[in-house]
């Protein structure tokens, strides 16, 4: 999976923490979409085709969770991470693939994001 083809879906109400982690995700060769609110999601997955999603878990139209449950029901092979200030992992994020904390920064973030597209790579032939 080419990084420059590698698409990812960034979910979050809050436009500044959108548009920081879509720049540092660019920054790292990824294509970034980026959606502000479940339902934005929802709309984009219906249209696109994305390689993973990346999801705030806390927003007003909806938690992340609530999201990657409707996600997985559609596109039950699309990676989905949660992404949160909360530490504490919320009881219904097994539906995710992985849940990050914020405060584990960038350099987290990307070895994650990298290892369950590489996962996905070979699991996809």
């Amino acid at each position: 999976m080419d990084l420059n083809n590698t698409i990812i879906l960034c979910v979050d109400d809050e436009e500044l923490p959108l548009t920081l982690r879509k720049r540092v995700l660019e920054s790292q060769g990824y294509q970034v979409i980026a959606a502000c609110s479940a339902a934005d999601a929802m709309r984009t997955l219906n249209d696109r085709t994305v390689d993973l999603v990346l999801t705030d878990q806390l927003m007003p139209d909806g938690t992340g969770t609530e999201l990657t449950r409707s996600i997985k029901k559609k596109w039950p092979d699309l990676p989905v991470i949660l992404i949160s200030g909360i530490s504490e992992i919320p009881a219904d994020a097994k539906y995710a693939d992985l849940f990050i904390s914020k405060i584990e920064g960038p350099a987290v973030l990307f070895a994650k994001i990298s290892a369950i597209l590489s996962a996905r790579r070979c699991s996809l032939g």
